[in-house]
């Protein structure tokens, strides 16, 4: 890769720059009578190797283990961001398409044709917006959508504290 790529690589990056680092995490679930409440906690790494910043995250929410492995990349020519998860436990796999939009990285899994079906079999979709809180903080909030992104309601909150 060309150095001049690597500099237009780096500053698409460095729209997210406050997602790298060691951080300690807090989870909360949204019930509907009561707002968020606290069902989980665990630890986050992101870091930023060559082209993808990888995320590696191990929760313990309620009565289970959640361990994913996210990559995050960049597609310079369309100006977005690709997100690639794996829930490690279950062996899930989806792929997010992404944009940064004042500061607040938004991605939705409505294009992949990896839509998740629960017990009734009904299809349910998922955005994940992350941001900044302070230089110490960021939050990530998962909407859950099951009329194709229509409609959304919030789903779980990450609250993410550096080390």
């Amino acid at each position: 890769m060309s150095t001049i790529n690597k500099e237009v690589l780096n500053n698409c990056f460095s729209k997210i720059h406050y997602l790298i680092g060691e951080f300690d995490v807090v989870v909360y679930s949204s019930m509907p009578s009561s707002g968020w409440i606290k069902t989980g906690e665990g630890s986050a790494s992101y870091s930023f190797e060559n082209t993808f910043i990888t995320e590696k995250i191990k929760l313990a929410k309620e009565n289970s283990i959640i361990t994913m492995d996210n990559t995050i990349g960049c597609d310079l020519e369309k100006n977005t961001f690709k997100l690639f998860t794996l829930d490690t436990d279950s062996g899930k796999m989806d792929v997010f398409k992404g944009s940064v939009n004042e500061g607040i990285l938004t991605f939705c899994n409505l294009t992949s044709g990896l839509k998740d079906e629960n017990e009734s079999e009904e299809s349910y979709c998922f955005k994940l917006i992350y941001k900044q809180l302070s230089e110490l903080e960021n939050e990530l909030v998962v909407g859950c959508s099951k009329d194709n992104g229509k409609t959304w309601f919030p789903f779980l909150k990450n609250h993410y504290k550096r080390k």
